[in-house]
């Protein structure tokens, strides 16, 4: 069995899905930016001693890329699912953008999508090992909110990947994606402050959290989900209803 591969592994959600994959006997190769917080994750998951990690700087697409290829090579590591949950939560007005926001949104939640899976589809480099991508990418990208341009901009982007990857990769490699509705989190913390606690009442089920994104990555990478591919799960709590 190969290895699964978690980006953004030491965010809130990256963390959740680390700890839900572990615990249903999936191997971890998590990627995060710092290798401290990496060593964290690891240490609180079940058997840490059989997952590993590598620190990727993904706002250096090509970099991160090298650094991934040459680990795969050294170490013998193959991947057999790949999980996308790298990004920045990033809202603010249109005015205030610059290229530097837009190149660095992109670089680290889309971008390097295209580059680590160009990897994993290599022979070379992962021996055809790969069967399973999950993107994590958000109901902004279907609905407009105020701020939210770069962001939603971004997680759309992710579904036409998604959507293309699915069919040029079939039916060796199921593709699909999770459009999670707002979930608290150490990044979305100052919204639920600046509203002071108030509870949306958009949100139909109630306040959503990591774990419920982590249990439909879950499903997805397990042999429940064998003929799906191509598809965007909302788990929004109702908000899209």
């Amino acid at each position: 069995m190969g290895f699964t591969l978690v980006t953004g592994a030491a965010s809130d959600i990256g963390k959740a899905i680390c700890k839900t994959l572990a615990s249903s006997g999936h191997q971890l190769l998590l990627t995060d930016l710092k290798e401290d917080d990496l060593k964290s994750v690891i240490e609180n998951l079940p058997q840490p001693g059989i997952h590993k990690y590598i620190p990727l700087d993904l706002s250096d697409v090509e970099e991160a890329g090298s650094c991934l290829q040459k680990y795969l090579s050294e170490n013998q590591v193959f991947v057999s699912n790949a999980v996308f949950a790298a990004g920045i939560f990033s809202v603010k007005p249109l005015r205030t953008i610059d290229y530097n926001d837009l190149c660095k949104n992109f670089d680290i939640a889309l971008f390097s999508i295209f580059r680590i899976t160009q990897i994993l589809i290599s022979k070379k480099l992962n021996a055809g090992a790969l069967q399973g991508i999950v993107m994590i990418s958000s109901v902004s990208a279907v609905m407009g909110t105020k701020g939210y341009t770069i962001y939603s901009t971004v997680k759309a982007g992710m579904l036409g990947l998604m959507k293309s990857l699915a069919a040029e990769l079939s039916p060796k490699v199921r593709v699909n994606a999770i459009l999670p509705g707002g979930v608290k989190t150490k990044a979305t913390q100052f919204l639920y402050d600046a509203n002071n606690g108030i509870e949306n009442p958009r949100y139909l089920l109630g306040e959503g959290f990591p774990e419920d994104i982590a249990n439909a990555v879950d499903f997805l990478l397990s042999e429940k989900a064998r003929w799906m591919t191509g598809q965007g799960i909302v788990v929004d709590g109702g908000l899209t209803c």
